[in-house]
C-alpha cells in the first residue's frame, strides 16, 4: 500500500519587537497512516538584517532561504525571534514521517514595532543643600513592558550656587553634560540642593534597551525659609553681666541649625549698656558684631552705668539665610543689695554643723545669690572655727570666700572649750554685697554627774568601786576619767587601792581613766567607825562636781580556833593542821595561828615545825596560816597527859587561846 505523507499546519502570528518564541506549541502534526513524525525542516524566507530569524542550540541566528532541518525529538529547541524592527515575513515547516516528507507550509510572522518608554518627573522642591535620590521622584513606564536597562539626566543651571547632580563616579557633575547611568545603579544618584534659593530646569530619559524615551524636562526649586530669633525685653542691674544666649528664643521652619548670628547696639552714651565678646572688651554702638553659633556663650551684655534704656538688636543665619533683625530693650536698674543672716547659735564643744541650715539670704529684685564670704573673730586656740574642703583650719580674721554652689560644703567646729565668739557673714548678689550680719556662737557644755551611794563594809573588807559608780551626761557625751579623794585620816580607816598604789594616802587626788575604774578597790577599816570619800569623772571638756559618800566599816569580830583533846600513843606523831577548827562570824580567813604547850616534863609531849624540831614548853609558836600543815604534834615518851594551847588571827584580831588535853598511852 502506498504511504500518505504527513501534514503541518501552523497560523499566522504577532511578535514583539526581539520576543522569542518556541515553535513546537505553534505547531500541529497530522499523519493518516498514524506515522509520527521522524524529523522537521524549517526555512525563512525574511532575508532583511533585522527581521526574524530561527534559533537552534546548534546555531544560534540561522541564515535566511537556509533549510534547517531538526529531528523530531530536538523539535523543543527550535525558537524563532521576531525581528528588530516592526514588518512582515514568510516563514516555512514541513515533516517527515519516516518515508515521506509533507508538503511545505507557510505562515506569516509579524513583528510589532516598539513603543518608546516614558519616564516622568514632577516639578518639585529641595531644601537648600539638602540631598534626595532622584528615584525618589521619577515615574517609568513602558507600553511593551520592557524595563529601563539605563537613563540620561540633564543639568541646565549654571551657577556656582544652583543644584546639580551626584553619582558615585562624579560628585558634582557640571552643568549641560549628558550623565548616563545604567539602570540598576539608578539608586546611586543624587540631587543636592542649591546653596542659595533658586530654580532651575532639568532633564531626564530612559532607554528600554531599543529606544530612548522623549527628553521630560522639571522644574527644580532650592528653597528655605529664613530662621526667626527673637530676645525679649530685659532689666539688669547697673553694672551687673549677663550672658545674650539665655534671652534668646531661636526657631527654624526647616529644622537649619543657626550658624552664626549678628547684634547691634544704638546706645550711643558712656554710660549706656554695651556688649562684650572675648575679641572686643566694649563694643561701640553701632557696630555690627559677628558671633559663630559655637561662641553665643561668650557674648556679655554690661548694664548702663547709670539707670537708663536702649535698643538692641539681633538676628540668625541659617547657613543661607538671615532672619529678620529683632528689636530688644534693655533697661538699667539700680540693684538693692541682698541680705544675709544668721541669728546667734550654740554648738556643743567639738560639735560640727553646717551653717547652710542657719543661714538666711534674701534678694529684693530675686537674684541669684552667687557666693558667700565668712569671718571668724574668734583668736584663742580653743576657740570654734570655720571648715572647708580646700582648708581644714580657718584662721580667725581671714576673708572665706564660698561659691553659693559649694555652700553646703561649709562647716563650723565648736571651740574646744566652753565660751563665746562672734562670727559674720554676708552674701553676693552678682553685683553687689550684702552688709556683713554678726552672729554670736557659744560653744556649750553640761559637765557630767557621778554619784556613789553610801555603803558599808565589814572590818578590812574589800570592794570593787566601779559596782558603786554611776556616771551620766546630758549631751551624751563619753566619761573620759575619774577622780578619787579619801577624807579619812586615820591609821585605821578605809583606803583606796588601785595597781599602782596598794594604799593611797587620805587627802590625794587619785586620778584614774574610765576604762581603769574597774581595777579601783575600797577596803574596809580595820576598826568601826565611817570615813567620807568623793568621786567625780570628767567628760573631757569638764569634770562633774564632788559627790560625797560614806563607808562605814563594821566592828571585827574576833575567830574561835579550837582543838578538841587528843589521844596518841607513846612518840606518835599527828598532823595539827587536821585537828583544828577555825570560824569567824565576819568570814574573815585566818592569817595566823599561835600555839603553847603547857607540858614541862622532859618526856612529854611537843609540837615540830619545819622551824622548829622540838619546840620547847611555854614558849609561843608563831605559824602562817598557809604553813599550818607543816605543824606537827608528838605523844610523849612515857604515858601522861598534858595541857596544850591554840588561837587564831583573822588579820585584825586574835582569838582566845583554846585549851586542849594531850594524852599519851602505850
Amino acid at each position: 500500500m502506498a504511504n500518505s505523507a504527513p501534514v503541518v499546519t501552523i497560523g499566522n502570528h504577532s511578535l514583539l519587537y526581539n520576543q522569542w518564541q518556541k515553535m513546537q506549541p505553534w505547531l500541529t502534526y497530522a499523519d493518516s497512516d498514524g506515522n509520527p513524525a521522524q524529523k522537521f525542516q524549517f526555512w525563512d524566507g525574511g532575508s532583511a538584517a533585522n527581521s526574524a530569524y530561527f534559533w537552534t542550540s546548534t546555531n544560534d541566528h540561522w541564515a535566511a532561504n537556509t533549510t534547517i532541518e531538526v529531528a523530531a525529538s530536538d523539535l523543543s529547541d527550535v525558537w524563532v525571534r521576531a525581528g528588530a524592527v516592526g514588518g512582515t515575513e514568510t516563514l516555512w515547516v514541513r515533516a517527515f514521517d519516516g518515508t515521506d516528507w509533507g508538503n511545505w507550509t507557510s505562515f506569516t510572522l509579524t513583528t510589532i514595532p516598539n513603543t518608546v518608554p516614558v519616564v516622568t518627573v514632577p516639578d518639585v522642591q529641595l531644601h537648600t543643600n539638602t540631598w534626595t535620590q532622584a528615584k525618589n521622584w521619577l515615574t517609568y513606564s513602558d507600553a511593551n513592558g520592557d524595563a529601563a536597562t539605563k537613563y540620561q539626566f540633564w543639568d541646565s543651571g549654571t551657577s556656582a550656587t544652583s543644584a546639580y547632580f551626584w553619582t558615585s563616579t562624579n560628585d558634582h557633575w557640571p552643568a549641560n553634560t549628558t550623565i548616563e547611568v545604567a539602570a540598576a545603579d539608578l539608586a546611586d544618584v543624587w540631587i543636592k540642593g542649591g546653596s542659595t534659593t533658586g530654580a532651575e530646569t532639568f532633564w531626564v530619559r530612559a532607554f528600554d534597551g531599543t529606544d530612548w524615551s522623549n527628553w521630560d524636562s522639571f522644574t527644580l526649586t532650592s528653597v528655605n525659609t529664613p530662621p526667626v530669633v527673637t530676645a525679649g525685653d530685659h532689666s539688669i542691674h547697673i553694672d551687673q553681666w549677663v550672658t545674650v544666649d539665655n534671652w534668646l528664643t531661636k526657631t527654624d521652619a526647616n529644622g537649619d541649625a543657626i550658624t552664626k548670628y549678628q547684634f547691634w547696639d544704638s546706645g550711643t552714651a558712656a554710660t549706656s549698656a554695651y556688649f562684650w565678646t572675648p575679641d572686643n572688651s566694649h563694643w561701640a554702638a553701632n557696630t555690627t558684631i559677628d558671633v559663630s553659633a559655637a561662641d553665643l556663650a561668650n557674648v556679655w551684655i554690661h548694664g548702663g552705668s547709670t539707670t537708663g534704656s536702649e535698643t538692641m538688636w539681633v538676628r540668625g543665619f541659617d547657613g543661607t539665610e538671615w532672619s529678620n533683625w529683632d528689636t530688644f530693650t534693655v533697661t538699667s536698674t539700680p540693684n538693692t543689695v541682698p541680705v544675709a543672716t544668721i541669728n546667734d547659735q550654740a554648738l556643743h564643744v567639738n560639735q560640727w554643723v553646717k551653717p547652710q541650715g542657719w543661714l538666711t539670704a534674701t534678694d529684693a529684685e530675686g537674684d541669684t545669690i552667687t557666693k558667700y564670704q565668712f569671718w571668724d573673730a574668734g583668736a584663742g586656740a580653743t576657740s570654734a572655727y570655720f571648715w572647708t574642703p580646700d582648708n581644714s583650719h580657718w584662721a580667725a580674721n581671714t576673708t572665706i570666700d564660698v561659691s553659693a554652689s559649694d555652700l553646703a560644703n561649709v562647716w563650723i567646729k565648736g571651740g574646744s572649750t566652753t565660751g563665746s565668739e562672734t562670727m559674720w557673714v554676708r552674701a553676693f548678689d552678682g553685683t553687689a554685697w550684702s552688709n556683713w550680719d554678726s552672729f554670736t556662737l557659744t560653744s556649750t557644755n553640761t559637765a557630767p554627774t557621778a554619784t556613789i551611794n553610801d555603803h558599808t563594809l565589814n572590818a578590812a573588807q574589800w570592794a570593787q568601786l566601779v559596782n558603786w559608780t554611776t556616771a551620766s551626761d546630758a549631751d551624751g557625751d563619753a566619761i573620759t576619767q575619774y577622780q578619787l579623794w579619801d577624807g579619812g585620816g586615820a591609821a585605821t580607816s578605809a583606803y583606796f587601792w588601785t595597781p599602782d598604789n596598794s594604799h593611797w594616802a587620805s587627802s590625794t587626788v587619785i586620778d584614774v581613766s574610765a576604762s581603769g575604774l574597774a581595777n579601783v578597790w575600797v577596803r574596809g577599816g580595820t576598826t568601826a567607825g565611817t570615813d567620807s570619800m568623793f568621786v567625780r569623772a570628767f567628760d573631757g571638756t569638764s569634770w562633774s562636781t564632788w559627790d560625797s559618800f560614806t563607808v562605814t566599816s563594821l566592828a571585827n569580830h574576833a575567830p574561835d580556833a579550837s582543838i578538841s583533846n587528843q589521844t596518841l600513843h607513846v612518840n606518835e606523831w599527828s598532823q595539827v593542821g587536821n585537828l583544828v577548827s577555825y570560824a569567824d562570824a565576819d568570814a574573815n580567813p585566818a592569817t595566823a595561828y599561835q600555839f603553847w604547850d603547857g607540858g614541862g616534863n622532859a618526856d612529854s609531849g611537843y609540837f615540830w615545825t619545819s622551824a622548829n624540831s622540838h619546840w620547847a614548853a611555854s614558849t609561843v609558836i608563831d605559824v602562817n596560816a598557809a604553813d599550818l600543815d607543816d605543824v606537827w604534834m608528838r605523844g610523849g615518851a612515857t604515858t601522861g597527859t598534858e595541857t596544850m594551847y591554840v588561837r587564831a588571827y583573822d588579820g585584825i584580831d586574835w582569838s582566845a587561846w583554846h585549851a586542849f588535853t594531850l594524852s599519851t598511852i602505850v
